[in-house]
């Protein structure tokens, strides 16, 4: 009975412990205005450098921010024992500080052998000196792979649905002023198959939501374009608060 008693006063201390441990570390949040860039680095002798004042990759660096900021952390080693990592993730921030992103190893020690594999799913963070071992399996595949598969530059088509959004957006009255983020024209169809007449539905994001954790509201736009009557507005709804995955579609990204 009094071993059993010590065992489970043991067990209790160690799992006692790792819970302060664990409770001691502060999930760790990054603003995205206060960037400058992210740099990833492959041990192959890839990179490629994500600007914040590129608005085509600025989309990206906030996406890659949210997963950090959304992660949750985890136990085990955040040290690695290679000079060069597999991929690491460089940001840099308006104030001068580095913050990175690595893949995180577990290590299995056999007969004087140390043998190490990455952890898929989880990711060591480092900021200010301090290392913090997070899972987000969507960070995680960014890192390893996603960065490579980008898009670099704005299509055509993209340059195209833009420039057709603005001939538009002057018709719209000035309280949707906001709405120019990530314009895209939806569906256009020819009115009773005339080449010269179409309807056009089109929508955007608004800026004003151009900030951390404030979620876009969108805009739907109908409109009749024809030589006869010119543009004409005919319904326009808001979306309130749309989630993080619908902005990204939205953006295309």
């Amino acid at each position: 009975m009094r071993k059993c008693l010590f065992i489970c006063i043991v067990f209790a201390g160690l799992i006692s412990h790792h819970s302060s441990a664990m409770a001691s570390y502060i999930q760790p949040k990054i603003l995205t205005d206060d960037l400058l860039s992210i740099e990833v680095i492959s041990s192959h002798g890839d990179t490629r450098l994500f600007k914040q004042t590129d608005g085509y990759e600025e989309v990206m660096i906030r996406k890659v921010i949210h997963w950090i900021n959304t992660s949750s952390l985890t136990d085990g080693p955040t040290k690695l024992k290679f000079k060069i990592p597999a991929t690491q993730m460089v940001i840099s921030m308006k104030s001068g500080d580095v913050a990175t992103v690595e893949p995180a190893y577990n290590c299995i020690n056999d007969k004087q052998r140390t043998e190490c594999i990455i952890s898929e799913g989880e990711v060591v963070f480092t900021l200010e000196n301090q290392k913090y071992r997070l899972r987000s399996p969507k960070l995680y595949d960014w890192l390893m792979v996603g960065w490579k598969n980008e898009n670099i530059g704005v299509s055509n088509g993209e340059l195209l649905e833009e420039t057709l959004y603005f001939r538009y957006f002057p018709y719209l009255e000035n309280t949707y002023a906001d709405f120019i983020m990530c314009p895209r024209i939806d569906i256009i169809e020819r009115i009773y198959g005339d080449t010269r007449r179409h309807v056009v539905h089109a929508s955007a994001l608004n800026y004003s939501s151009h900030h951390d954790g404030v979620f876009y509201d969108r805009i739907h736009i109908t409109l009749t374009d024809s030589p006869d009557n010119g543009v004409k507005i005919t319904h326009v709804a808001i979306q309130r608060s749309i989630s993080e995955e619908e902005s990204r579609v939205q953006c295309r990204r």
